[in-house]
């Protein structure tokens, strides 16, 4: 099976590299061609859904998510994106996901999330892409270690979204990941306040050329700020996306309130400058389609969770 793996990510590989070319050489409408071929190509009735709603929205010339491209491409590592979009969208969902549901598995998930320095994270993500599990969330408790580089470096069909407070992102800390091409990282603010600390990292990444964004956690008192004008226009200036979370204190309603803002946001319904997505809403959706009725996976130190809601 991992040669049937092999074999179909050289071949992805090899088209994701000549789109990021053509695009670049030929701009947009080469985008609207690829986007044209996918939605031939799919069989899943969840994949013509997801390459018709693409289709859609690059009828707008001035959509948003031109604007993100061009700047993905200037401002990424081509290897990076290549590398995170094979192992997220061939690895994990293609072949991964697929498996792990003709397999009748309940107990592995598509996802999983795990403490950085964590005993046994090796021997567990082993584990995972052994039964076709190849997408992980990894937070940073502690500065970044040079063998927590190594565990991610040797698994190159993963891939691992590196969840860290600013104050942790030192640009020690962006020479060693970016070194690794299989790696998002997210800025973590514990509320709608872009710090001193934040920039910094910010701008340590960029000068790396690595794909990142921020991943910020609202409470009931702040949730309003959420699609501010001001407050978005200043987390463009530093990356193309970023990740709401919420707090315990955040009532049912103001959380419902919140999808909608954020859905309706990439729908363009509501212009804003950088893509929004919802940790809790749209994982929970994604993992009902991928892996139904199976827990997101966990490589935690005993007595410790993770920082972020998860089911």
């Amino acid at each position: 099976m991992r040669n049937e793996l092999e074999s179909t990510r050289s071949f992805a590989m090899t088209l994701a590299h000549r789109a990021v070319q053509d695009i670049r050489h030929d701009g947009f409408r080469q985008l609207r061609n690829y986007v044209d071929m996918c939605a031939i190509l799919a069989k899943r009735d969840s994949q013509k859904r997801f390459f018709d709603y693409a289709q859609k929205l690059l009828e707008r010339t001035e959509s948003l998510y031109y604007t993100l491209v061009h700047r993905l491409l200037a401002e990424v590592n081509e290897d990076l994106i290549c590398n995170v979009g094979i192992n997220l969208g061939v690895d994990s969902i293609i072949y991964g996901a697929s498996r792990i549901r003709k397999e009748g598995r309940h107990d592995v998930s598509w996802c999983n999330v795990a403490i950085a320095d964590a005993p046994g994270l090796d021997e567990a993500i082993t584990a995972a892409e052994k039964a076709s599990s190849y997408t992980w969330a990894l937070y940073l408790s502690c500065p970044l270690t040079e063998q927590v580089v190594r565990i991610i470096r040797s698994h190159p069909f993963s891939a691992f979204f590196i969840i860290a407070d600013p104050a942790m992102v030192t640009p020690e800390t962006a020479a060693l990941l970016g070194s690794c091409v299989n790696t998002v990282e997210l800025l973590f603010l514990h509320e709608p306040e872009i710090t001193t600390e934040a920039c910094e990292a910010a701008r340590a990444m960029r000068e790396k050329q690595m794909f990142f964004g921020f991943l910020v956690e609202l409470s009931e008192e702040n949730a309003g700020q959420a699609l501010q004008p001001d407050w978005l226009d200043v987390l463009a200036q530093y990356s193309l996306f970023c990740i709401y979370s919420r707090k315990p204190n955040m009532t049912e309603e103001t959380s419902q309130t919140l999808h909608t803002e954020i859905v309706r946001s990439r729908e363009e319904v509501v212009q804003v400058p950088i893509f929004l997505l919802d940790w809790e809403m749209d994982l929970r959706q994604i993992s009902s389609l991928l892996t139904p009725n199976a827990p997101v996976g966990r490589c935690l130190p005993e007595g410790e969770g993770f920082p972020l809601h998860i089911d």
